[in-house]
């Protein structure tokens, strides 16, 4: 019997010794093993610059910035960051947005939460943001806006951190899109000088002269052309912030009236609009007795932002 315990035991000393010796040989996962996985899973799903999102992805998993990242290649990756890094990269793999993955955007050098709850933020809608200081530093005085639509808050609160003396309301239809932009102005510290409205356009304001400026990104998209976008859009950003009715105008008919009347004098309306709009909203603006000062491009040459005032021709 003894004999037995004692060769069963060796048996297990044995394995042991095995299992260590097996373990010492196999080479640690790191960083760079994942990303090169990563990249190569993106490059076959057709994704975008494959090994910048990979990066991106698991600077996020990991709490780093993107630099440390590429300092840190040959470090082992621990299994629980492993595992949450390959169903993200499956994720952005399968068509998600990065930036819903993330949870965060860049717009006019600011960093904004973003969930499907929003719109992800254009750099081509930094325009209305340019345009709308342009003409208000200027004044050099304390100044009201509105932001329309204003889903993540970008616009509003990228106006009221570049203007201190202005104060604004944002609104939005969208209970989850308020949510996500009163915590954007909260974190950028801005929620003090904007408030937030449920409401559809402008309607919840007394029709009377109340705004300097007026600003909005409005839903554009015709209803005929969204099985025409990209996955990445049309699959998984809002339908409530993008369809603009079937023609795409039908938020423009009702928004241009609505600021007219509530436009100070003088007092500016900025609107994006989508690639072949800019002439039918121009017409817009003019049969609601608004002067049209600017048509802007984007980098693209597209006509992108216009720009109206109330009051006569100067």
């Amino acid at each position: 019997m003894a004999a037995r315990c004692d060769r069963s035991r060796i048996a297990v000393s044995v394995k042991g010794i095995m299992e260590v010796h097996r373990n010492q040989g196999q080479r640690p996962v790191t960083l760079w093993t994942e990303l090169s996985r990563a990249g190569d899973e993106f490059r076959a799903a057709g994704v975008d610059a494959p090994r910048l999102t990979a990066e991106v992805l698991l600077a996020h998993v990991l709490g780093w910035d993107r630099a440390r990242v590429i300092a840190h290649l040959h470090d082992p990756l621990a299994a629980a960051a492993r595992k949450r890094f390959r169903a993200l990269v499956g994720r952005r793999a399968a068509g998600e947005p990065l930036q819903y993955l993330t949870g965060q955007q860049e717009f006019y050098g600011l960093l904004f939460r973003v969930t499907p709850a929003v719109l992800i933020p254009r750099p081509e809608t930094e325009i209305l943001v340019e345009r709308a200081l342009a003409l208000a530093r200027p004044r050099g005085a304390p100044m009201r806006f509105a932001d329309v639509g204003t889903g993540s808050g970008c616009i509003a609160i990228a106006v009221a951190r570049e203007l201190p003396c202005a104060t604004g309301c944002a609104t939005d239809i969208s209970a989850g899109a308020l949510a996500v932009a009163r915590e954007n102005a909260l974190r950028l510290s801005v929620r003090g000088r904007v408030a937030f409205v449920r409401g559809d356009l402008l309607a919840c304001f007394p029709a009377r002269p109340v705004f300097d400026l007026i600003l909005s990104n409005p839903p554009y998209v015709a209803g005929t052309d969204l099985a025409g976008l990209p996955g990445l859009v049309r699959d998984h950003e809002p339908h409530t912030a993008l369809l603009g009715g079937e023609s795409g105008l039908e938020m423009y008919r009702r928004l241009i009236l609505q600021a007219a009347a509530r436009l100070a004098t003088p007092g500016h309306l900025l609107l994006e609009v989508g690639a072949g709009q800019a002439r039918a909203v121009a017409s817009l603006i003019r049969q609601a007795g608004l002067v049209l000062e600017e048509i802007v491009e984007d980098l693209q040459g597209i006509p992108r932002c216009l720009i109206a005032r109330s009051g006569p021709k100067l």
